[in-house]
């Protein structure tokens, strides 16, 4: 405590006060601990030599008892059991003499220890010697005193040194207390810094991807004004209306062929099981006209229409009479009839312009960078999504760190003074 009575001085109605940078308080903490526990160093190490005579002359004591004579009014039944008693007593004294050994090193937490162990040796020898005192008290009246003089100088000496010790020692751990609140605090700086560069990274990214965001927007909307754009969806529109003329001539040339599936059945299951082996060519075409009936018209039909009408006539494939006479009727429509050849020629032409849309459609590039730029918005926006939360986050933990900062400061200014009693202030 000089040293703060030399900052103040001692003018008692003088409101002075000291001011102590964060950084220069542990210091200043740590000095003061040293300063403090080396005031008392004089006073252990008295008494350790103080505690180490008294210990010397126990060994004196014990010889003592040992040689001692018994008093000449001692009670013959109480002298029987004397010897057994004072060998209890004297172990128990030796017992202080290897456990209770004064430190070589002075510090306070070696001068702590050695009180509660010794206060504990002292206490189990009392506790082990009380019956056994009272039998050498009745025989060995003046042993006893020395004993009970010895044990009692021990033990005041070692209170003497305890009190003082705990004292000092509940003074320092104090200290050390505010130390790690010191350090919890600079910590605790040190993470409010770490959160508002973070806050700071966070909201410059945000603001960087809103600003590509909307530049992709932007793209995106003059992408979708070209006239590349204009051309890639006039396209597409004729794409579909040529798709649409095309599914509807394959419906007028599958309608052509509908009366004729119970023949082209027949046929397939004798060409199968080879009652009547068809030609490669008409065996493709019969499966052309079973699932894709257009797609048979690139093949020369004539031929195939000639091999079917004799075994229709025949009845070689077991059709009934009017089935028969229906077949042949929409077989020789099919082919004296320009429908049919129309409808492929129709489809053909069909087919030649949507290959040409779809190529020129598929050489521009509008529509992948469309695409493109459309992922990109969506990546970026999912992404900015996520940082806007971790953001928000961070936030909640800066608020969080400086109430708690701001609430250690306020207990840090009241405790500095308390452990000094004087109005010392702390810098942040």
């Amino acid at each position: 405590m000089k040293f703060i009575d030399k900052l103040f001085g001692k003018k008692k109605n003088e409101d002075l006060s000291v001011k102590f940078k964060i950084d220069d308080l542990l210091r200043f903490i740590s000095d003061e601990s040293e300063k403090e526990f080396n005031e008392i160093m004089p006073f252990i190490r008295r008494k350790y030599e103080e505690i180490d005579l008294t210990l010397y002359g126990i060994p004196e004591v014990i010889d003592s008892l040992l040689s001692a004579e018994v008093a000449e009014n001692a009670n013959k039944r109480v002298e029987k059991v004397g010897d057994a008693n004072r060998d209890n007593i004297v172990n128990n004294l030796r017992s202080i003499i290897e456990k209770v050994l004064t430190p070589e090193e002075i510090s306070l937490l070696s001068a702590f220890e050695f009180c509660v162990n010794a206060k504990s040796t002292l206490k189990t020898v009392v506790e082990n010697t009380r019956r056994s005192q009272l039998y050498i008290k009745a025989i060995y009246p003046e042993e006893s005193q020395k004993i009970i003089s010895a044990l009692s100088s021990l033990e005041d000496l070692i209170d003497e040194l305890f009190l003082v010790i705990q004292n000092k020692k509940d003074r320092i751990d104090s200290f050390e207390k505010f130390s790690k609140e010191i350090g919890n605090y600079k910590r605790m700086q040190k993470q409010i810094l770490e959160t508002q560069s973070n806050v700071e990274f966070l909201g410059s990214r945000i603001d960087s991807m809103n600003n590509d965001i909307q530049e992709a927007n932007n793209r995106l909307s003059e992408l979708e004004k070209s006239r590349e754009f204009e051309r890639a969806k006039q396209l597409e529109s004729e794409v579909e209306i040529l798709k649409d003329k095309i599914s509807d001539v394959d419906h007028n040339i599958r309608r052509l062929f509908s009366s004729l599936s119970k023949v082209f059945s027949r046929m397939e299951k004798q060409d199968k099981s080879e009652i009547c082996v068809l030609s490669l060519e008409h065996r493709e075409i019969l499966q052309k006209l079973s699932h894709d009936p257009a797609s048979a018209l690139e093949h020369n039909m004539a031929s195939f229409f000639a091999d079917i009408k004799p075994r229709i006539e025949n009845g070689s494939l077991g059709l009934k009479d009017h089935m028969c006479e229906k077949a042949l009727q929409q077989l020789d429509k099919l082919r004296s009839s320009k429908e049919l050849s129309s409808l492929g020629e129709q489809r053909k032409e069909y087919s030649l312009q949507l290959e040409g849309y779809i190529s020129e459609l598929n050489s521009l590039s509008v529509y992948r960078d469309r695409e493109q730029l459309a992922e990109q918005i969506f990546r970026d926006g999912q992404t900015l999504k996520s940082t806007e939360h971790e953001l928000d986050s961070e936030k909640k933990r800066l608020d969080t760190l400086t109430e708690e900062s701001e609430l250690l400061e306020s207990g840090l200014n009241l405790e500095i003074k308390g452990l000094f009693e004087k109005n010392i202030e702390i810098e942040y």
